[in-house]
């Protein structure tokens, strides 16, 4: 028998043969979306590898040092001296102008500070008091308006071959341009123009007939004040406050070397108001024809009063003295504020305030002088005939020499208008 004939009977299995498919290549399974249909990989044409070329760089030198670069106090004077000197073009980086002009067919750079660009600080490692060590700081690390400022004289001072101090010819402005010069300019000197006016004449004069070098003597002083003024008021100042800690008590305190002189009058004045003990007194007042009459002393003692009852008529003497009254001196500094506070109530600081606008303005000559001179060269017939037009009162004066003062300044001379 056959061996089925045994088995159970069960389900059958029945295999069927299926076709597999081949794998997709990776060129099938990659496409690259583009606008429209999806393109396969391998449709797509073979990109060219770039090649990276290496460009040598180039050698760079020491930039031409093709131009005078002038270096002024503020903006407005370098303004003032750049138009001066020639036909000027204005150019701005930062938001800080300079101006460039050709003169006598050298090329010039006009460019201003903003004031000191430079402070005293504590040499690195002084703390406490006493401090005898400073040394120059830029300003514009707790001033960021000056950055810009530094930074563009210093970019400038590249292509000088010469550098002119143009700032103000006072102790201050000669220490701003010696700054300037040694450490933005990196020149140990530079040569110096000097002028009391902004006017085009004597800034055209000022250039042509430039001073070898900057005034050594303005330059040490200024330098000298500034290191009194800081040594004075950083250990006075910490002096104080060290003092106030030993009470259990702290505030932020200064003084200085001015600061403290002027305190010390203030208080002095004002303990004099609070001990006064005021007088009781009596003026006499004599009336005739509706003219008033007042005893010429004041009276401290009541009982000397009595003397002045039933007074009916009185002999008065008339003295008639003639006095002549020079005609004022030229303004110095203080004089003019001095002035300015006695007719108009103006304040000494506002009366600066104007008076260095109007000098920036080219109006009037450098306000801070303690001169009373008026020199020959600056020819004041000249100037009262151009205030002629303006002030009709001006071709009355007859004198052909000016009334002067006894007081002088090697800097400058007095106040005067410019025309």
């Amino acid at each position: 028998m056959a061996v089925e004939s045994f088995l159970p009977p069960s389900d059958v299995k029945i295999t069927i043969e299926k076709q597999v498919k081949q794998k997709p290549s990776v060129q099938d399974l990659t496409t690259i979306e583009s606008p429209g249909r999806p393109v396969s990989a391998e449709l797509q044409p073979e990109k060219k590898k770039k090649t990276r070329v290496k460009i040598p760089k180039a050698e760079v030198g020491e930039v031409k040092r093709d131009c005078i670069l002038i270096v002024t106090e503020k903006p407005q004077a370098a303004l003032k001296i750049s138009s001066a000197l020639g036909n000027a073009r204005k150019y701005s980086e930062n938001n800080v102008p300079f101006y460039e002009l050709t003169r006598n067919g050298e090329k010039i750079i006009v460019a201003s500070a903003v004031g000191h660009l430079f402070n005293l600080i504590a040499a690195e490692g002084e703390r406490g008091w006493p401090i005898f060590k400073m040394v120059w700081s830029p300003a514009y690390k707790k001033q960021a308006y000056m950055k810009n400022y530094a930074f563009l004289l210093s970019k400038l001072s590249k292509r000088a071959k010469q550098v002119i101090v143009a700032t103000d010819y006072d102790v201050e402005g000669e220490v701003i341009g010696w700054n300037v010069a040694r450490f933005i300019c990196k020149a140990p000197n530079a040569k110096r123009m000097k002028y009391s006016t902004l006017t085009k004449p004597e800034l055209e004069n000022s250039y042509e007939h430039i001073l070898p070098h900057i005034d050594w003597g303005q330059a040490y002083a200024g330098e000298t004040r500034h290191k009194i003024d800081w040594l004075y008021g950083i250990n006075l100042s910490r002096a104080l406050m060290s003092a106030l800690k030993t009470t259990g008590s702290f505030k932020i305190l200064s003084i200085g070397r001015v600061q403290g002189p002027a305190l010390k009058i203030i208080v002095d004045r004002e303990r004099e108001i609070a001990n006064f003990k005021s007088t009781p007194y009596w003026q006499v007042l004599a009336y005739a024809q509706d003219i008033e009459f007042k005893h010429p002393k004041n009276i401290l003692d009541k009982k000397e009063l009595e003397k002045f009852n039933n007074i009916k008529g009185a002999i008065t003497e008339t003295t008639i003295r003639k006095e002549i009254v020079e005609p004022p001196h030229p303004f110095d500094l203080t004089s003019l504020q001095r002035e300015a506070y006695t007719w108009h109530k103006i304040s000494p600081s506002s009366v600066l305030k104007i008076a260095q606008g109007l000098y920036l303005d080219g109006l009037i000559s450098y306000p801070r002088t303690s001169s009373q001179k008026i020199p020959k060269e600056i020819d004041p017939k000249k100037i009262l005939k151009a205030l002629e037009k303006h002030f009709p009162d001006a071709k009355n004066v007859t004198r052909q020499i000016p009334v002067e003062g006894s007081k002088s300044d090697p800097a400058h001379p007095s106040i005067y208008p410019t025309g």
